[in-house]
């Protein structure tokens, strides 16, 4: 690493740089060494307090590649197989078809998301959040999102289920049996799992957030659950982390490469996520890699394995996006290793960018995938909208995702190794989206139209529903020209009807609600949905 490089990748930070915002830390690894460290703006804005490579930064889901370490210890000490049913371990949740610890770890286990599950029963997000409210909540479910081993989907509650199964079979916390058989032996001194959240930890970051160029006010998250978040670490410690994947202290050289190894479906179909990381390409090379973030903290990991080059930041702003900036590291490092022909960015069209209607093309491209789409697997629905000259996916379930044109029918997501390719309606079949993420299918859509509606057929809704699933109910209710539904400690939220008994919600984070009937027509329950828990059932009172 030359001083030119140094100082084209400090140019990617120079708008971190005012000691009166908050910015990140960067750490660069070859061979396992840290070869270029720094910090940028303050981890601290009532003090201002400077961004070090030291700095201690709560890192998300960059945790996941820690617990799935310690389970894969685990098992190759043999204190578990890594095809037991979690069930042995965590006899709480509902008799089923076994979910093991591979399926877990790869994300096909079918489990309801914990964040939703928990948003949904009512948690707001400054409420402070347990690993005991989470293994209530999964106790009390009755379905999954799809049978186990047959999709993937990736979710945060299977690795809560890893750290109790680690208590329980170790007789200590994941964090302390992590700093015995991990964070100690590898000289991580700065690394921890927060399982308390009073816990003093030097030298830590807060984070931060804003609205609409607003002041910045912290935005720190409310949890005391470990396993798929929770980890604390700096850039400096990562370094260890990097250098025990090429000169093992803990494992072996056998292990190492079973970490680096892609899960597979029952059926034995391979698919893009090993132990903790997602595998894939970067310009034709291979990498291993993942994004983290809670709350305003952000961060992302970029390795690549044949270069043995890795790249990681940690942000006190989710607004920074760190996941971009890693591969433009890795454009300027890795330039001549690339594939001919592949680029960092794949070139827009002309008229990207552009305000709405400036050509032909792109009122033709907006006008042919703008609209509705229902995914098959979950029910939800997904919106296709053109804004001031761009494409974005509104799903009902809430958040706003920018699309950009990688091809023909295809478009991709800017900072995620996730896709939607279009194909368009041919005679009766309606047109279809399908929605990759890591290389594999998340959602299977088709294009639906949007029945109007009137307050009087509204009135056959309201009322109340409760889910014995999340011991909550909801109220609906005739509101002017809408339905409306009413939850305690949330805003009221408008309902909006995508087919006759469909509708979503798009106040904060959407829900997407079914409403079913029994034998005589009537509404007599309703299924909902968030965006990794699918049709959970409420009856109506």
């Amino acid at each position: 690493m030359d001083a030119v490089q140094r100082e084209q990748i400090d140019s990617l930070f120079s708008s971190w740089s005012d000691s009166e915002g908050p910015g990140g830390a960067l750490g660069i690894y070859r061979e396992g060494e840290l070869i270029h460290a720094r910090g940028y703006g303050a981890a601290n804005l009532e003090s201002a307090v400077p961004i070090t490579p030291s700095t201690v930064f709560h890192v998300a889901s960059l945790s996941k590649q820690f617990t799935a370490v310690v389970v894969g210890l685990l098992a190759r000490e043999g204190r578990i197989c890594l095809d037991d049913d979690i069930r042995r371990h965590v006899p709480e949740l509902p008799e089923g078809p076994p979910i093991t610890f591979r399926h877990i770890i790869h994300h096909t286990s079918g489990l309801r998301d914990q964040w939703d599950l928990l948003r949904l029963a009512g948690w707001r997000a400054a409420d402070l959040k347990t690993t005991g409210d989470i293994l209530w909540l999964a106790s009390r479910q009755k379905a999954l999102n799809f049978p186990t081993g047959t999709r993937y989907q990736y979710i945060n509650t299977g690795y809560t289920l890893m750290a109790i199964a680690v208590e329980r079979i170790t007789g200590r916390s994941l964090q302390a049996h992590a700093e015995e058989h991990l964070f100690a032996p590898l000289g991580m001194h700065h690394t921890c799992f927060q399982d308390d959240h009073r816990k003093l930890v030097r030298n830590r970051a807060l984070a931060y957030s804003r609205e609409a160029g607003g002041p910045w006010k912290l935005n720190v998250p409310a949890y005391e659950t470990i396993g798929p978040t929770g980890l604390l670490s700096t850039v400096e410690d990562f370094a260890r982390w990097e250098r025990n994947f090429h000169s093992p202290t803990v494992g072996d050289v056998d292990f190492i490469r079973q970490l680096s190894q892609p899960g597979a479906f029952d059926d034995g179909r391979p698919l893009g996520y090993g132990f903790g990381l997602i595998l894939g390409r970067y310009r034709g090379l291979p990498v291993a890699e993942h994004a983290g973030g809670d709350a305003g903290f952000a961060s992302y990991f970029l390795r690549f394995p044949a270069q043995r080059l890795s790249v990681a930041i940690f942000c006190n702003a989710a607004e920074l996006r760190p996941g971009p900036l890693t591969r433009r590291i890795a454009d300027i490092l890795l330039a001549d290793h690339f594939e001919e022909g592949s680029a960092g960015d794949r070139q827009l069209p002309s008229w990207a960018g552009r305000a709405a209607g400036a050509t032909d093309a792109a009122s033709d491209t907006f006008e042919a995938l703008t609209g509705l789409y229902r995914d098959t697997w979950s029910g939800t629905t997904l919106g296709l909208e053109a804004r001031g000259g761009k494409l974005f996916l509104v799903p009902s379930t809430g958040g706003t995702y920018e699309l950009l044109p990688a091809g023909p029918g295809c478009w991709r997501f800017p900072e995620v190794d996730a896709q939607c390719q279009f194909t368009p309606a041919q005679g009766d079949a309606p047109a279809r989206m399908k929605v990759t993420h890591a290389g594999q299918t998340t959602a299977l859509c088709e294009r639906v139209e949007v029945p109007p509606r009137g307050p009087e057929s509204l009135a056959e809704y309201a009322g109340t529903y409760r889910s014995e699933e999340l011991g909550v109910h909801y109220t609906f209710a005739v509101s002017g020209e809408a339905l409306v539904l009413r939850r305690e400690k949330f805003a009221e939220a408008r309902v909006q009807f995508t087919s006759e008994d469909d509708g979503s919600t798009r106040s904060g984070d959407g829900l997407h609600l079914r409403f079913v009937r029994d034998s005589r027509g009537q509404v007599s329950g309703l299924l909902v949905s968030a965006e990794r828990a699918w049709n959970i059932h409420f009856a109506r009172a």
